[in-house]
């Protein structure tokens, strides 16, 4: 039985024994007449075509792929059920402006050796004259080129382009030929929308592009791999933290392209990616207004500094491009399509795990429907990624998320699920997973949290305006659209308003920093950590980094698993000391200006009133700097810190012995040189070698080595040292494998037997 949407997958393809498949379409073909049409075939102008309004499958399935037969004839001569939505399609307008232009580039010709079309013979007492350029019978052709948007270049269709383009004419043909092309191709809205969304992120760059916020995190994360580029623990920040724990990619490509640059490119192609889904989809009559509000909602999340997420849904949008647009000559190439899709899918989780997230929806709604292909290819690569970075790199914290940050997700997922045409399948599974995923983000804690939000803040008037075409104009069902519609961009609009105003730093961090730097390096802060009370716009993170490690810094998730006093309404006199102490803070600096929640807020009263472990040493008109009277060393006796920097730490040893330092363990951890390079790590004696399998080993612990330490009462597991003797020794965290300078199991048992 015939459906709006087939029955067959779009990466399901017939065996290729049984040919291409063949479109058939009955039709009257009159006489060719000796004066050409006025409509030339393909429409190079943006004219209007003479089958615009012939569009198939418009009510279909949004993400059927170019395999599709749905609202095609089948050999013999009878209509495919096209589904409900055929009736209102029946009525829409021909296709003018933009769209007209995307369809007379596909119009440029059929493949022929891919989908063959029969050719109309003339009458058995007529004739036959070669039709003109221009004539009936190119228009058919034209026409049923436009049925295939992926079909190959038609040599006939083109000779309408100009002279010489028909193959006679020398240079000046193919001069031609390459104008119209370029002309076409500078008109193609694909195009047009990167250009566009290019404007607005200029003038973003130039408006609103601040270094507060998101920002904040974004500046600090590319300034700490422009320094160490081959350092995989950033010292700075919460004691300890691995760059790939926030994003495999970002922190590299930003360093080298520039923050801001990079969100300025990633915005543009976002935009150009998703015109062309929205183009290439058979089933959404409006791309052009769908894709302005695509533009609207990456230039939102510019304002709100999401470039790290803006670089995941470049790959993200690029994954779905693949497996939704796939050419119908290459349908055959599945594993194509997959070694395609696959890396982009990987590279989009790479860039933003949140953006991997969203694809990995997406790769359930296919398997959902068996569509097992399309689902591998997108959801296995970036589950593997998720795997393998949480392996080497592992990582805890939670991401809140309140009740009032439920409502709008969820209610954007519902509207998604009952206001879109009941054909698009894929896009009401996906709405439908979404929301229980919303629901199971609430009641569960994840790293994931209240960042599940940005789906729909990006898509969601997208999905919505798209479906308004399919209802009865000022019907319920449309009203309900355009409201669903303005909800969400009022949401988003409010997000990016708020964002500026609330995130935007004090002119005292760019202006009246250096004092405070100056002090700061004058009392030795660089010894131990300097605790910032946070500011609203979080500038701490990436102004003091450089210079001093922070207690801090800006992550929410690791700032909740790790200092949980902030945000649990327990901060007290007694408490907060405790806590300086834990983590070596040696200096509290209190800016001026709006802090950062309810937990900021208390922690500026606390220490502004007056503890007494902490002292006042320095202050003016925008800082106070407050000296902790007794101060928890990084590293235990016999060693003394010399220099905690971002990428390394110095000790002196006074003599052999183990060292506590306060770093939150990393296998990643290792001893250096003083060039940098790696030392090596503990080597079994050669009277060990020779004993039996089953006895106990021995080493030599020549440069010394590194190991965790048992979970105290506060969760932590710090780093210790094995130092043979007294001399410098240097910590830090090249990328290489083996990770780190990690101490053998057996010199671990005996010094733990030892201590008990």
């Amino acid at each position: 039985m015939a459906t709006a949407e087939p029955t067959h997958a779009d990466d399901a393809e017939p065996s290729r024994g049984a040919g291409p498949r063949i479109s058939v379409r009955t039709r009257h073909v009159d006489p060719p007449e000796p004066t050409p049409d006025p409509v030339e075939p393909g429409c190079p102008d943006g004219a209007e075509g003479p089958d615009e309004a012939k569009k198939s499958d418009t009510a279909g399935n949004p993400d059927a792929g170019p395999d599709d037969d749905s609202g095609r004839k089948d050999v013999s001569g009878r209509d495919s059920d096209p589904g409900p939505a055929t009736a209102a399609a029946a009525a829409q307008a021909p296709t003018t402006g933009p769209d007209a232009d995307f369809h007379s580039a596909a119009a440029a010709g059929a493949d022929a050796d891919s989908r063959p079309t029969p050719a109309a013979a003339p009458a058995a007492d007529t004739k036959p004259v070669a039709p003109a350029s221009g004539s009936q019978g190119d228009t058919a052709r034209s026409r049923d080129a436009k049925s295939d948007p992926d079909a190959g270049p038609d040599p006939a269709a083109e000779s309408a382009d100009g002279p010489g383009v028909g193959g006679g004419g020398g240079g000046r043909g193919g001069g031609g030929r390459g104008r119209t092309r370029l002309r076409r191709f500078g008109r193609h809205p694909a195009i047009l929308a990167m250009a566009l969304s290019g404007v607005l992120h200029i003038i973003w760059f130039f408006t609103f592009a601040n270094s507060g916020g998101d920002l904040a995190a974004q500046d600090a994360w590319a300034e700490f791999v422009g320094r160490n580029p081959g350092s995989a623990y950033n010292l700075a920040w919460y004691g300890g933290m691995h760059p790939v724990s926030y994003s495999v990619v970002s922190p590299y490509l930003m360093a080298v392209l520039g923050v801001r640059t990079t969100m300025m490119i990633a915005g543009t192609l976002s935009a150009g990616l998703l015109m062309l889904v929205l183009m290439r989809s058979r089933a959404v009559r409006n791309p052009v207004a769908a894709a302005a509000a695509g533009v609207f909602a990456l230039l939102c999340n510019a304002i709100s500094g999401r470039v790290t997420f803006g670089l995941g849904m470049v790959f993200a949008l690029g994954a779905a491009a693949v497996v939704f647009c796939w050419p119908y000559r290459w349908r055959y190439k599945r594993w194509a399509k997959a070694l395609c899709a696959a890396p982009l899918a990987a590279a989009a989780t790479a860039a933003s795990p949140v953006a991997g997230l969203f694809v990995g929806f997406v790769a359930v709604a296919l398997f959902l429907q068996k569509r097992r292909p399309g689902a591998w290819a997108l959801g296995i690569a970036p589950a593997a990624v998720v795997g393998v970075s949480a392996w080497m790199f592992p990582f805890s914290g939670t991401q809140p998320m309140m009740f009032g940050s439920v409502l709008l997700p969820f209610a954007s997922a519902a509207c998604a699920f009952f206001l879109v045409p009941k054909e698009w399948k894929t896009v009401r599974i996906t709405a439908a997973v979404y929301g229980l995923s919303v629901v199971l983000v609430w009641l569960i804690s994840s790293q994931i949290g209240s960042n599940i939000s940005r789906l729909p803040m990006l898509l969601g008037g997208v999905t919505l305006i798209a479906a308004l075409p399919f209802t009865a104009p000022r019907s319920r069902k449309w009203y309900a659209i355009l409201l669903a519609f303005v909800t969400v961009n009022g949401w988003i609009a409010f997000k990016a308003v708020d964002d500026i105003v609330h995130t935007t730093p004090a002119a005292s961090w760019a202006r009246e920093l250096a004092p405070l730097v100056n002090q700061l390096q004058e009392a030795g802060a660089e010894k131990g950590r300097v605790e910032v009370v946070p500011a609203r716009s979080h500038r701490e993170a990436s102004a003091l980094a450089p210079y001093v490690n922070l207690a801090r810094g800006w992550n929410r998730q690791a700032d909740m698993e790790r200092n949980p006093l902030f945000y649990d309404d327990t901060l007290n006199s007694a408490n907060y000391h405790e806590w300086l102490q834990r983590w070596a803070v040696h200096y509290v600096v209190v800016p001026k200006g709006e802090p950062d929640g309810d937990g900021g807020e208390r922690e500026r009263e606390l220490v502004q009133r007056g503890m007494p472990y902490l002292k006042q040493v320095w202050g003016d008109a925008n800082w106070q700097l407050f000296e902790v009277t007794d101060p928890t060393p990084m590293a235990d006796p016999p060693a003394v810190v010399d220099r905690a920097e971002q990428g390394e730490l110095t000790l002196e040893v006074k003599r052999a012995g183990r060292v506590l330092i306060r770093i939150p363990y990393s296998p990643w951890l290792g001893l250096v040189d003083a060039e940098g390079r790696s030392v090596k790590p503990p080597q079994e004696t050669e009277e060990s070698k020779k004993r039996e399998d089953g006895e106990p080993k021995s080493y030599d612990n020549v440069n010394g080595c590194l190991m965790e330490t048992e979970e105290d009462a506060q969760g932590d597991q710090w780093t210790e040292l094995l130092a043979p003797r007294a001399g410098t020794y240097r910590l830090a965290a090249p990328y290489q494998l083996p990770r780190g300078t990690g101490c053998p199991e057996e010199l671990r048992e005996e010094v733990r037997g030892s201590e008990g």
